[in-house]
């Protein structure tokens, strides 16, 4: 029994010796301060600022940890030269959607509708526009009632070069009708083109185009206003997602440009995904339409496509002011505005947009914007028409017939510098920073490194080598 307590009193002795050697040895500065000490006050010091600076240092190592695993992000905003860029695609509309003389017979033939509909709100044009889309040769008789590309652009000019008509492209717009896509890079017949390059920051070295937003007298009652509508874009959006610049007729309109490229970290930085340009990345049939409809991914463009979906399946029909992407006819009669209105409650009042459509749509981390500036001065004057209609040139086509230049608008479309501005994301603690202002804290505070963490290894083998050796022992 004395044997047993003599050997258990070496075993605590020798494990005291080693943990005290270890302590004393140690590189941190508070510890073996503390045990070397033989001056009770000194002790007493070391041991009130040892507790102090631990308690320090534990709170500076949360803060850091929180920090990084906020994943906050430092946002830069640069000013890049550039002297090799391209230019915007542009697409024009008139901002009426019945305009010709085909539009008159068929408006003639349902006119008995027309006092039944509020024109504050333009119904009978809605309910017109109705019944083309519910027509099964919609195809054909959406480009006849609307404008030509021929009566629509009067005169198009780039960089002082005549543009060549035939790279312009046909799109159809839902709300405006018959529109006309410039310098997307492919032409009417669906071939590829060049695109034209940014020759300068000069409204001369731009795009000028001159419209003719004229629309039949007989059918003018179904629109108070007139004029056409420009949307500059960028090539892989499309035009119907993007607000466009109102032209008035007998007003030039100036709009000079400035871009801006965003970029953005993805998860866990942010709620943006990083292979959006991906079409297989998702298999969300909501993430599919979007391709599906000729452009780039663009998450408001799906939202649009969410909201449509919706009001598709609940009142079987669609609204001309979202992405169109089914054979349901549109929302014009009173039932099926009333339903279009409780579905817009729905959404409004719950949170649906962000529970149903987010998950289908993930956001994009890169994009690109236009920041436009405009400026309008009057266009035409009695002699300059006379002069017009005198002028009897090769490219004097459309002026074949008498010009009123009260239907006539002009827009030039430039750069407004060379250069463009770009915001970029970059963490704002990286896993390297997180270790530097850990090391940093500690040996700042508590004297140790990264090494110090060796003499705790060094402690546990001894500690394991005298347990071995007493067991040896015993």
């Amino acid at each position: 029994m004395k044997t047993q307590e003599g050997n258990e009193n070496k075993l605590w002795t020798k494990l005291k010796q080693v943990v005290l050697d270890a302590i004393l040895s140690s590189t941190s500065h508070g510890l073996p301060n503390i045990f070397r000490s033989t001056n009770v006050v000194i002790r007493i010091i070391w041991i009130s600022f040892t507790l102090i600076s631990a308690s320090y240092c534990v709170f500076n190592i949360i803060n850091c940890l929180i920090k990084y695993f906020n994943y906050e992000v430092t946002t830069k905003t640069r000013l890049y030269n550039e002297y090799k860029s391209v230019f915007p695609a542009v697409t024009v509309c008139n901002v009426n959607f019945f305009t010709s003389e085909n539009a008159v017979e068929f408006i003639k033939s349902i006119e008995d509708q027309k006092f039944t509909k509020n024109p504050f709100e333009d119904s009978f044009e809605l309910y017109a526009k109705g019944i083309i889309e519910n027509s099964s040769n919609f195809n054909q008789v959406r480009q006849n009632v609307g404008d030509s590309k021929e009566k629509l652009i009067v005169f198009c000019m780039y960089s002082r070069k005549a543009c060549n008509m035939s790279w312009i492209r046909y799109y159809y717009h839902s709300i405006y009708g018959n529109c006309f896509n410039i310098n997307s890079g492919i032409d009417e017949n669906d071939n590829k083109v060049p695109i034209f390059p940014a020759v300068g920051p000069k409204r001369f070295l731009g795009l000028r185009l001159i419209l003719n937003v004229s629309v039949a007298e007989e059918i003018k009652f179904l629109k108070g206003n007139m004029g056409a509508q420009v949307i500059i874009h960028n090539k892989t959006e499309s035009p119907f997602m993007i607000e466009g610049i109102f032209l008035s007729p007998k007003t030039e309109t100036n709009i000079a440009l400035t871009r801006t490229f965003y970029s953005s970290l993805p998860k866990p930085y942010s709620s943006c995904e990083s292979n959006t340009n991906d079409k297989n990345a998702y298999q969300s049939e909501l993430y599919k339409l979007v391709f599906e409809n000729g452009f780039g991914y663009n998450q408001i463009m799906c939202v649009g496509f969410c909201i449509q979906r919706l009001i598709i399946r609940n009142c079987k029909c669609y609204q001309a002011n979202l992405p169109y992407f089914s054979n349901s006819p549109p929302c014009v009669s009173p039932e099926q505005k009333i339903c279009y209105e409780e579905q817009i409650k729905l959404i409004s009042g719950t949170d649906y947009i962000e529970d149903v459509c987010f998950k289908e749509c993930p956001l994009e981390c890169e994009g690109m914007f236009f920041e436009k500036t405009t400026s309008t001065n009057q266009f035409s004057n009695e002699e300059w028409i006379k002069y017009l209609q005198e002028y009897n040139g090769s490219d004097s086509v459309y002026f074949n017939r008498t010009v009123n230049a009260d239907h006539l608008t002009a827009v030039n479309i430039y750069y407004e510098r060379r250069s463009y501005f770009a915001i970029d994301e970059t963490p704002s603690m990286i896993f390297t920073d997180l270790l530097s202002s850990i090391g940093g804290t500690a040996g700042l505070f508590l004297g140790i490194s990264f090494l110090s963490l060796v003499e705790i290894v060094e402690l546990l083998i001894q500690l394991f080598l005298v347990f071995k050796n007493q067991n040896k022992v015993g």
